[in-house]
């Protein structure tokens, strides 16, 4: 936890492919979880295999791959519109944390999962035109993390607002900031 707060570091594949492994030592046990995000399957045996052997605080989440997730003995697995098929099937066959990436509350009311993601929160810098939601309400028996354009200046906006807050720069303020 920091600052009392629930984190969930997003650790991207191409954002951190240069520093990825200290990166992950440097938020274990900062992060309640660690989601390891990836686009490619190149070299992500090897990969994979570092993540597990570094991260051991931390519940390390990975992105889609259920199968990658059980034979490399993740803790979970973070699913989204296009997985959340696989989902009945790991609940009844894996012991593998679920998170769901929504992106609207009635996402959240609809669809089952451990822990979940909702975003854009914040304006965030991508390649597409990003609509923020803002501060929503929503079902709050549930785990929801903010994500999208969190940073140390905002983060106080969600702490009665949401369980946690997740993010890839969020990664990078709390470095700089020497949490």
């Amino acid at each position: 936890m920091i600052l009392g707060f629930h984190f969930l570091a997003v650790l991207d594949d191409e954002y951190f492919k240069h520093n990825l492994y200290e990166t992950a030592k440097f938020i274990d046990n900062k992060a309640d979880i660690i989601w390891y995000r990836f686009k490619h399957y190149k070299n992500i045996d090897e990969k994979l295999i570092t993540l597990r052997k570094i991260v051991s605080k931390s519940k390390l989440i990975l992105s889609s791959d259920y199968k990658l997730a059980v034979k490399y003995n993740f803790d979970g697995i973070h699913l989204n519109k296009q997985t959340i098929k696989d989902y009945i099937y790991i609940k009844n066959n894996t012991n593998l944390i679920t998170g769901y990436s929504s992106h609207s509350p009635k996402e959240i009311d609809e669809i089952s999962a451990d822990y979940y993601t909702l975003s854009p929160i914040y304006d965030t810098p991508k390649e597409y035109k990003v609509n923020p939601i803002g501060i929503v309400e929503y079902n709050k028996s549930k785990k929801v993390f903010a994500l999208g354009g969190i940073n140390l200046d905002n983060l106080h906006t969600l702490k009665d607002n949401f369980y946690g807050f997740a993010g890839i720069r969020i990664v990078q303020d709390i470095i700089k900031a020497n949490f």
